[in-house]
């Protein structure tokens, strides 16, 4: 999962020298290849669930690993344009696909391998991983010079490729390592629940649809996670008028990925220790993801007087909480779900929230559209959820099954 999303978030850090090195490539080239990632997802989620369902959990990884490591491949090839902004959308495509599994698996796989006291955290680790992925990806200016004097096109475009050719050697490391091992089950069930049979795909879908609670939880869940997580590739763009720029915002893209890999194991602990309180604690992490992003607001506007701590706070704060709640969706979802298969549940929660994130980004594509609507759709993300979140009934089927054993 790190290095899935190390990859997805490859050209927002760089945003500046890769604009520099390649002509063409501004706000609306980056956010399209961040883009590709969620529009992949959304069409190719149905067919990885039924093939997961089908034929395990190892078969999904092993070609979600295969497209990752041909995609960083193929956009090693050349750096002459147009061809190297054609493979670079080609591989972000490759990457979309292959995030189908690698973002959906966590609650099967916690399902399948942990005891129901310890899959919410299993899940939140799963996850904070994936954000220490995004750390790499802010590191990328040390390898990427900043444009400025004594630094020619030639260079920014030798330091690109060098970051290309290190993507594409950890992808295929990756991919040997899951040929050679990846089991998909353990030989000993944790739970009761995790040996029981699960619904088969289409009576899956048909079971999710009728679940009015689940519905809510899909609304309230792409409403409040899908800009926070899309706004982490084209942060940039906002610190920009800041005064902060690609070299400063590395380290503030830093500071609030550690403290949102943090979060949702903290989160995840917290519900297996106190599960009846899940529906309080994701309001909660709501609000103060609310409160933060108001504050960045006031400091976009001018409302606050700009210092850099107020900045990394803001940032780090309002990205922690909404990562923080989606173990907690995950886990919530798969629950009153039950007995529906958990690769599904967490396939179409992931999906609604890669639909949310490429309308977000979508709006880049405006012309001259300007970047001050993003702190506006980031306090509204997390404040109108918490509406949808009242109307949820909680149910916990899958874990009352699993205590009553």
């Amino acid at each position: 999962m790190a290095v899935q999303v190390v990859l997805w978030n490859t050209w927002g850090p760089i945003s500046e020298s890769v604009g520099a090195a390649f002509p063409g490539w501004g706000s609306s080239t980056v956010a399209m290849t961040a883009n590709w990632g969620m529009i992949m997802f959304v069409v190719f989620v149905g067919p990885m669930c039924w093939a997961t369902q089908r034929c395990g959990l190892r078969s999904g990884v092993v070609s979600s690993a295969v497209l990752m490591a041909l995609g960083t491949a193929l956009r090693c090839l050349t750096r002459a344009m147009p061809w190297f902004t054609i493979l670079a959308q080609l591989c972000a495509i490759l990457l979309g696909i292959a995030s189908t599994l690698i973002l959906a698996a966590p609650p099967l796989i916690a399902a399948d391998w942990f005891p129901p006291g310890e899959r919410t955290t299993a899940v939140a680790v799963m996850m904070g991983c994936s954000q220490l992925g995004s750390v790499g990806s802010y590191l990328e200016p040390f390898i990427v010079r900043v444009p400025g004097p004594g630094v020619t096109i030639e260079d920014l475009q030798s330091d690109i490729m060098r970051l290309l050719y290190i993507h594409a050697g950890f992808s295929g490391v990756l991919l040997l390592a899951v040929v050679v091992y990846f089991p998909s089950k353990p030989k000993i069930p944790p739970s009761v629940t995790s040996s029981c049979e699960r619904l088969n795909f289409v009576p899956g879908v048909l079971a999710c649809v009728r679940n009015k609670s689940l519905l809510l939880i899909l609304a309230s869940y792409a409403v409040s996670v899908g800009p926070a997580l899309a706004w982490v590739s084209v942060l940039n763009y906002s610190l920009l008028p800041l005064g902060i720029h690609q070299d400063e915002a590395m380290w503030v893209g830093v500071a609030a990925v550690v403290c949102s890999s943090v979060s949702p194991v903290l989160a995840g602990r917290f519900n297996d220790r106190f599960p009846r309180q899940v529906r309080t604690t994701l309001i909660c992490l709501m609000l103060f993801g609310a409160f933060s992003f108001y504050w960045f607001l006031l400091l976009s506007y001018g409302v606050v007087p700009v210092s850099k701590w107020q900045v990394y706070v803001s940032v780090s704060v309002g990205m922690a909480s909404g990562m923080a709640s989606i173990p907690l969706y995950y886990e919530l979802g798969v629950d009153l779900s039950y007995p529906v298969p958990e690769i599904l549940v967490s396939g179409l929660i992931t999906a609604s929230d890669n639909i949310s994130s490429s309308l977000f980004l979508l709006i880049f594509l405006i012309p001259n559209v300007g970047y001050e609507w993003i702190t506006y759709t980031l306090v509204l993300s997390c404040s109108l959820p918490v509406l949808l979140m009242l109307l949820v009934k909680v149910e916990h089927n899958r874990s009352d099954i699993d205590l009553s054993e």
